[in-house]
């Protein structure tokens, strides 16, 4: 059966197209937060090999900000799954909503710049960074310039699955009167 594009097909089938829209980017952002809360808790417990060798941050430093990465990643997690599932529909509005812009624009600031730093250097546009502040040229036939770059990529993910979530979420509320989750949750035993 074909629904239009933008989800505003006729009958049932129109329908579904929307409901399906944010279930899909629900579940795409909790897979992302879920691989970075194991990411960061891995990180913590294996914290001397993710500090590398440099001594610039105290250890105490390191794991405060893991910390605090892995238990918004779990929160995140949590809040995406809320936007979908029928108990997430308890949670005051703002308490999903507010976390879910947050975390989308942090990605945002986080992902983009740094991937357009990073193609730009690969391209050989960029070699001293993309603000040219960089004390040397960027060697992107090394292994840390691509440890980079698929760290950034991670980073860009993350923006492209919790933003559209976050608009989604956002305009579910609006046409439900913010009295709860969106128009479209999905039904569910759970």
């Amino acid at each position: 059966m074909r629904t239009s594009v933008g989800g505003a097909g006729r009958g049932s089938s129109g329908v579904r197209t929307v409901r399906r829209r944010p279930v899909f980017w629900a579940y795409a952002a909790f897979g992302w937060l879920a691989v970075s809360f194991v990411w960061h808790l891995w990180m913590g417990i294996d914290y001397r090999s993710a500090m590398g060798g440099g001594d610039r941050v105290p250890v105490w430093g390191f794991l405060a900000y893991d910390g605090l990465i892995t238990a918004m990643s779990a929160a995140g997690a949590v809040l995406a799954l809320a936007t979908v599932r029928p108990w997430g529909r308890r949670l005051p509005p703002w308490m999903v909503l507010l976390p879910l812009w947050f975390g989308a624009l942090l990605l945002v600031v986080r992902g983009v710049p740094g991937l357009v730093e990073n193609v730009t250097t690969a391209m050989g546009l960029t070699p001293y960074g993309l603000l040219g502040l960089a004390e040397r040229p960027a060697d992107p036939s090394s292994g840390e310039f691509w440890t980079g770059m698929v760290i950034n990529t991670y980073f860009f993910v993350g923006a492209v699955v919790l933003l559209p979530l976050a608009v989604l979420h956002h305009r579910g509320l609006r046409a439900a009167g913010s009295t709860g989750g969106p128009s479209g949750q999905e039904k569910s035993a759970a």
